[in-house]
């Protein structure tokens, strides 16, 4: 994928979840259930966290550092997943949604500040596994979104 496609499927993915959870009272934002214990704010805790591990790994990438973010942790992704909710479970929804629309604006502008080649050449990297570095950020972000948009659909569906 190229700069523009990815560009375009940030915002557009952006678009198509913020449909997905439009209309809901905030109070209903904040009861458990649409994954497990898990609420809609605390799913979208979970969506900022990994987009932010994302930005932050553009940002090393760019800065010819190796990336220190969760991916390459020892810890398990549910081990992550457990930890950050449990750090964040009694955040303000208005904080978190607040950091949920700011990250994606990062994201753009970190896409938007790296080298075509960087986003698209699956060795540009040694730590890639392979991989090209958009679908690094496909993954952890507008992919990750539709992942859990059809689970809120479910929920929402459910709950009426």
């Amino acid at each position: 994928m190229d700069k523009e496609s990815l560009l375009s499927a940030l915002s557009s993915g952006r678009s198509q979840f913020l449909k997905t959870i439009e209309g809901l009272p905030a109070l209903e934002m904040e009861i458990p259930g649409v994954i497990d214990q898990w609420s809609l704010k605390d799913l979208l805790v979970h969506l900022t966290r990994w987009e932010a591990e994302i930005v932050k790994l553009i940002w090393q990438s760019k800065s010819g550092q190796k990336p220190t973010t969760v991916h390459f942790s020892q810890e398990t992704v549910d081990e992550i997943n457990a930890r950050w909710y449990q750090q964040s479970k009694h955040r303000a929804l208005d904080a978190v949604m607040e950091d949920f629309m700011g990250v994606r604006k990062q994201t753009i502008r970190q896409v938007k500040e790296i080298p075509e080649q960087a986003l698209t050449n699956p060795d540009q990297y040694s730590w890639l596994e392979g991989r090209p570095l958009w679908k690094w950020i496909a993954e952890d972000s507008f992919e990750h979104e539709a992942e859990h948009a059809d689970q809120i659909k479910t929920w929402r569906d459910r709950e009426r």
